[in-house]
């Protein structure tokens, strides 16, 4: 008895499988498109002026040159410059595998100019960003601005808001 070889279609296999790779690759990169596509936080630190400034920029939520100025704050040790905030990899820190670890993924807070970034989350841009600055507790969100746990709106008068500093305990 002799056997017939198989009947493969192998051109329905072969369009089944372009298919497949054009379907992966239009959802990677329109997903990446999606968490990528307003673009990041870009803050200014200024140091130089009389008083030190952060300066926030978002022009995808409308936010161009929001200043929180952070009045009579020593400035000694200051540096100014510029962060855009797109780099997830800034904080992270590898896991513990140890037996005895709770196997926590934990952030480490990175340095910025005026202080600390102690957390980020860039997974759709622009995110949420919290920094320790000069004693203050800074928080941007695409929905509203957070100093020391107050929500102060982006639609502030005159785009700017001072802060004072802490009175020693």
């Amino acid at each position: 008895m002799e056997r017939d070889p198989a009947n493969i279609p192998w051109r329905f296999l072969g369009g089944l499988f372009l298919l497949t790779l054009v379907l992966y690759f239009a959802g990677f990169y329109g997903v990446e498109h999606i968490r990528s596509r307003k673009g990041p936080w870009v803050v200014t630190f200024d140091a130089e002026s009389a008083h030190p400034t952060m300066t926030i920029r978002q022009p995808a939520l409308g936010i161009d040159g929001f200043q929180v100025v952070f009045k009579n704050s020593n400035t000694n040790g200051l540096t100014s410059g510029v962060v855009q905030f797109d780099n997830p990899k800034l904080n992270a820190q590898p896991m513990d595998k140890t037996p005895e670890s709770s196997q926590e993924l934990k952030q480490k807070a990175f340095p910025v100019p005026f202080g600390e970034c102690i957390y980020q989350d860039l997974m759709i841009l622009p995110g949420v960003v919290t920094m320790n600055l000069l004693g203050h507790e800074i928080e941007l969100m695409p929905r509203t601005l957070v100093i020391d746990k107050n929500e102060v709106p982006w639609s502030t008068a005159g785009a700017q808001v001072t802060l004072e500093p802490h009175p020693k305990k």
